[in-house]
């Protein structure tokens, strides 16, 4: 038998308070648009691709322009060898040095490109991140939204049983007036009747909570009231092997190998610190001095300069060797980190995949159950009103009805989360 998802409810129902419409396609936009969650991974994300650079990484040359002007009034008391003498109170001096100066590292043991590769590996995270976090909202939508369509169904069947159970109550004191009742059946019909009217109320309240849920994750009015549209599940059971090709989309699998990446990166760079390091350095300078007395009234040089730096690294107190060392055991931690989310991720799937293959079998022969136990009830029903069994006897069939049902529904339900748990855990709910 072709196992549908069948969703109904009641457009009277006062859970539903106004007449726009929002099918789960538009509920995914909507939080995709309006989550605050997914706005700061955006923004965490494009950090990290900004990051990105060779800039960052120490590859480009530095640039500066530099300046300083630095006047002062001294006293002057000067004997040259001459015999000239000069003492002057006061005098004003004034110091100006200006100039242009790049920088270039020619050689730091490569980890200038260590940097960069964990620059790109980090934009990867953030990206990964990135669609970690659309997945969830996803899946978070599909799961509330159809929480609230499964409420809405078992409302229904709460509001068929409601009105079975007033007939229930006008045929006893139907049959009281005629003399074949007593008070007994009429209190039980309307006891049943009253915990049918709270089961109810308790059932609309149980709707609106799961509105406020699912409103909270598109980010709007948490009292926002809108119909909620059916939808099936899909037309054919996911395929295990397909599934098992897709597990290496795992976001979570593809974090713990970026971190892995990071980590050997940062590895590079902490032992490239005891290579030497080679800087070409060049600059246009400019100075002027100027003195109201002394030796040397005016003082003004300018030109070009260039330069080669070499700095070699031959003690620094054991810090390079004990940073490596733990840079080693950081990698190693990685490592296992990476085969210990496979071996987590692996379990999780396959605990998941049971599950979901589980619920299809069980909705399948619920769905025969069903068809039974609406039978029984609507024959115990019409053997009520002829006066053939009790009142007993029809509330078991009602509640046979009802457990059956709502055991359906809760099978529907559980299949179409593992459903979005598989797809969420191979990567699949995002493009």
């Amino acid at each position: 038998m072709k196992i549908k998802l069948l969703l109904f409810f009641s457009l009277t129902s006062v859970a539903v308070l106004a007449q726009t419409s929002m099918g789960l396609s538009s509920a995914i936009q909507t939080a995709l648009a309006n989550n605050l969650q997914l706005q700061i991974a955006r923004n965490d994300a494009q950090i990290a691709h900004n990051n990105n650079h060779a800039g960052n990484a120490g590859m480009l040359p530095t640039v500066s322009i530099n300046a300083s002007d630095n006047p002062s009034i001294t006293d002057i008391n000067q004997e040259f060898a001459n015999g000239t003498t000069i003492i002057r109170k006061g005098v004003f001096n004034n110091t100006l040095n200006a100039n242009i100066l790049g920088t270039y590292t020619l050689y730091d043991g490569m980890r200038m490109f260590a940097t960069k590769h964990r620059l790109e590996a980090l934009d990867r995270v953030g990206n990964t991140q990135l669609q970690a976090q659309i997945q969830n909202t996803i899946s978070r939508v599909i799961m509330s939204y159809s929480n609230i369509v499964r409420q809405q169904q078992y409302l229904a069947v709460v509001k068929q049983l409601n009105e079975l159970s007033e007939q229930r109550l006008e045929i006893v004191k139907a049959r009281q007036v005629a003399g074949v009742a007593n008070n007994t059946d009429v209190y039980l019909a309307q006891m049943d009747l009253e915990t049918r009217k709270q089961s109810l109320l308790s059932q609309q309240a149980i709707i609106k909570n799961a509105y406020t849920d699912l409103n909270l994750i598109l980010s709007i009015k948490a009292d926002s009231m809108y119909l909620v549209e059916p939808f099936a599940l899909r037309n054919a059971p996911l395929q295990k092997g397909e599934l098992d090709s897709m597990l290496v989309r795992n976001p979570d699998l593809m974090l713990a190998h970026h971190q892995l990446d990071i980590a050997e990166q940062t590895q590079k760079e902490i032992a490239a610190a005891r290579s030497p390091l080679v800087r070409l350095t060049g600059a246009y300078n400019y100075n002027l001095t100027q003195s109201q007395a002394g030796f040397a009234l005016l003082n003004q040089s300018n030109g070009p300069q260039a330069g080669i730096s070499l700095s070699v690294p031959l003690f620094t107190g054991h810090v390079n060797a004990q940073n490596n060392a733990n840079a080693k055991l950081n990698v190693q931690s990685s490592q296992w980190r990476e085969q210990l989310t496979l071996q987590t991720v692996q379990a999780t799937y396959q605990q998941i995949w049971e599950n979901y293959n589980t619920a299809l079998v069980q909705i399948q022969s619920d769905e025969l159950a069903i068809g039974t136990a609406k039978q029984y009830m609507d024959l115990m029903q019409l053997r009520f009103k002829n006066g053939q069994n009790t009142i007993i006897e029809l509330k078991e069939a009602q509640r046979s009805y009802e457990e059956t049902y709502y055991r359906y529904i809760s099978n529907q339900y559980i299949a179409k989360l593992a459903e979005t748990q598989l797809l969420g855990l191979t990567g699949q709910l995002v493009n």
